[in-house]
């Protein structure tokens, strides 16, 4: 009865806390947004903006002033004022990216003291009304550019002016309550929808920016270093041990310690560096003018900070020539895949000798030097061939035909996986789309995708692009991934396979039986295809079909409706014995080995299966 009491205690105090912390979130967020600037006010987004207002200001200025008729008594007062306005706009436009950010409240509070002066020089009447509306222009800056604490402060100062001016000329607030409302409607409108818009690419845990805001100004950031010749890093940090953490204290403390961490860790970011929270309890930061060596110390500076909360795995990759976001991303992401496969709670830096390896293979996809080769897949009760197996070989100029496991670790330690993974996605689907177009029938293509691939949150949205762009129906679309080479636990590996899947395409878990814990996995992973690891096709006895093994993993995959492939069949007897248990389809040289063009659709005679297949068992 006590312990019935005491739960009953629990329960009752339980919905306040939620309400507190509720009320804690909110309030949270609110602060956040109220301190933020937002995402699109870059320097160089501000000097274009406040560079065209000014000019169009000046403009307007001189273009009223110079069709009055007679001229106002301080015409020359008032255009030397829209002339300084041209000049300064101008000036913002070339070179106001440079500046301080200091130097855009000067800007800001420069500008309502020139239209302030404009409207008081004007002497009243309907010139001082029409240049008045001139402060519309800064309102609409400041809530554009500026968080809403500093916009509204700018907009204090607007009214202070306008009303000084208002007075000394002689205006009467009714004459311009129209537009002064207006200004304040116009300048808060644009802030909902700049911030709404840039709401997009923010992170509401933390306020940091979320991958598409880390990727979007890392693209500006290469072509700022590549033009300058600035040295650029870029430093993937992931949270050691994270999962453990949401599991057995709860998704509230597992947000606790990611605000906890990100709080810690601007409070050592500077104004040039960013950080940024891509997904869950992975942060990324770009460091400009930083080397690898020097963003590696730092790395080792920020692990430690947090070291009290938690513990930390960091990779670190700088910018090379002629690098794309992916790129160096893709590098930063190898390194920091090293640091947890080594335990965790280091620092690592992306290798130089795998970088040449990744310029090689990169020089190789320019130049054509890669080719794609078909495997095909049979049906067995059909006896047709149905799809293919799509597999890349290397056509290298001095070492002749390289074997995908000769170059594919190395593709995935540079981080070249991913410009070659895009390449031979594309070049499958094209190729089968144009098969389907020529030859009338119906084909699928099956395409391996790399653990790296899988964990970039673009991968769904690439090869929607791809199938777009090359006509190839998403149900013709296979995605073979390998459980041993990713973490399947990896909560954006789930993620994107979700979204393939919702975009038609199959999933197929390759050479299953060679992972860990696949049956496990089995249950969260959204797969619609089965491939049996050769190995298990090679224990086939020669004579005989006793394969127990074979038989459980063909029951379960009916079990779970998988549609089941074997690969590796070399014999006759092999595949009798596979179709036999009830496996579906199957590839392997018997059937046919890679070749540039898909092959026919019946399999020939010489390599067909005999009649009474389903004895063979």
């Amino acid at each position: 009865m006590e312990a019935s009491t005491a739960a009953e205690r629990v329960q009752h105090r339980r919905p306040d806390h939620e309400d507190h912390r509720s009320l804690g979130d909110i309030a949270r967020r609110v602060q956040t947004s109220a301190a933020l600037r937002p995402a699109v006010a870059t320097r160089q987004i501000f000097a274009k903006t406040t560079g065209l207002l000014y000019a169009a200001s000046g403009s307007l200025g001189l273009a009223m002033i110079l069709s009055s008729n007679p001229m106002p008594s301080n015409a020359v007062s008032l255009l030397a004022i829209a002339g300084l306005c041209v000049f300064s706009g101008t000036f913002m436009m070339l070179r106001g990216e440079r500046l301080e950010a200091w130097t855009h409240h000067f800007f800001i509070a420069l500008g309502t003291v020139l239209i302030a002066s404009g409207v008081y020089l004007a002497g009243g009447g309907a010139r001082s009304v029409g240049l008045a509306s001139l402060f519309m222009f800064v309102s609409l800056g400041c809530f554009f550019c500026f968080a809403w604490s500093v916009a509204l402060v700018h907009l204090a100062f607007i009214e202070l002016c306008s009303f000084l001016a208002f007075t000394g000329a002689g205006v009467s607030e009714s004459d311009v309550i129209v537009q002064q409302g207006c200004m304040l409607a116009v300048g808060i409108i644009v802030g909902y929808m700049t911030r709404a818009t840039a709401a997009a690419e923010r992170d509401l845990l933390t306020g940091l920016l979320n991958r598409r805001g880390f990727d979007r100004r890392l693209r500006e950031a290469i072509l700022d270093a590549q033009h300058t010749g600035q040295s650029l890093s870029v430093l993937l940090l992931d949270l050691d041990n994270f999962k453990a953490i949401n599991e057995q204290h709860g998704h509230s403390d597992g947000n606790r310690v990611l605000r906890q961490v990100a709080n810690v860790w601007k409070t050592l970011i500077t104004d040039d560096m960013l950080l940024s929270r891509p997904g869950d309890d992975e942060f990324a930061i770009m460091l400009p003018g930083y080397t690898a060596n020097r963003a590696a110390a730092f790395a080792d500076q920020l692990r430690e900070s947090v070291a009290a909360e938690t513990s930390c795995s960091a990779g670190i990759a700088e910018m090379q020539a002629e690098d794309s976001r992916s790129m160096l991303v893709g590098r930063a992401e190898v390194a920091l895949y090293e640091a947890k496969r080594n335990g965790g709670g280091n620092s690592m830096q992306f290798g130089v000798v795998d970088a040449a390896d990744g310029d090689a293979i990169h020089a190789g996809l320019k130049l054509g030097q890669f080719e794609v080769y078909y495997q095909p897949i049979i049906d067995l009760n059909l006896r047709e061939v149905i799809g293919d197996e799509a597999l890349i070989r290397w056509n290298h100029p001095t070492r002749g035909l390289v074997a995908p496991d000769e170059f594919i670790p190395a593709a995935e330690k540079s981080g070249a996986i991913h410009a070659l993974g895009q390449w031979i996605l594309y070049e499958a689907c094209a190729g089968t789309a144009e098969y389907i177009k020529t030859s009338g029938l119906p084909r699928r293509v099956s395409v391996n995708a790399s653990g790296h691939e899988l964990k970039s949150t673009d991968y769904a949205g690439n090869v929607a692009e791809v199938l777009a762009s090359t006509g190839l129906p998403a149900s013709a679309l296979v995605i073979e991934v390998t459980e041993s080479t990713f973490d399947a636990d990896h909560p954006h590996v789930i993620s994107v396979l979700h979204d393939l899947r919702q975009l038609g395409v199959g999933i197929a878990i390759d050479d299953f039986g060679t992972g860990y814990s696949s049956l496990n996995r089995l249950d969260h992973l959204p797969a619609n295809v089965l491939k049996i690891d050769r190995s298990f096709v090679a224990a086939i006895p020669v004579t005989g079909a006793e394969v127990p093994i074979l038989k459980a993993i063909v029951a379960l995959a009916d079990a779970l409706g998988l549609r089941i492939i074997a690969e590796g069949v070399e014999t006759l007897h092999q595949a009798e014995v596979l179709a036999g248990l009830g496996c579906s389809h199957a590839q392997g040289y018997y059937f046919g080995r890679p070749h540039p063009d898909q092959q026919a659709t019946k399999v020939p005679e010489t390599l067909s299966i005999v009649e009474n297949i389903e004895s063979a068992a």
